[in-house]
């Protein structure tokens, strides 16, 4: 009886192993295909920027594509039941959140985190 249900949860941690390597193997990859095609669709433009923002763009709305496609590929192929919804929410709130608190937490002007004006600070004259 016991051998019979650490088989169950070694099954459960492999499927749940799966639908994260899944996730965000096809997270990263939805993600590259939309920074090339973003920056593509934006070369040029914006001063001189519009790859990188192309790029950008690209990313955040690949990743949480790839995430829920993962999450989908994975309950179809190995019957796991994730949830697909769940997924999405998450993938898409983790995408907002992320974005919308660094202004508040002020992460993108943190000089003693930034390498580049921490060594730029400390550079002899």
């Amino acid at each position: 009886m016991a051998q019979d249900e650490s088989g169950q949860t070694a099954r459960k941690w492999a499927s749940y192993f799966g639908m994260f390597l899944s996730a965000a193997v096809t997270g990263f990859i939805f993600g590259l295909i939309g920074a090339l095609i973003g920056s593509a669709m934006l070369r040029g433009e914006l001063f001189g920027f519009g790859d990188l923002a192309g790029a950008l763009a690209g990313i955040i709305i690949g990743y949480p594509i790839g995430v829920i496609a993962g999450i989908f590929l994975v309950s179809r192929v190995a019957h796991y039941r994730g949830s697909v919804g769940l997924g999405f929410t998450g993938s898409i709130l983790g995408g907002i959140l992320t974005m919308g608190l660094a202004e508040p937490i002020k992460a993108p002007i943190r000089p003693k985190m930034n390498p580049v004006t921490t060594a730029e600070r400390n550079m002899p004259k």
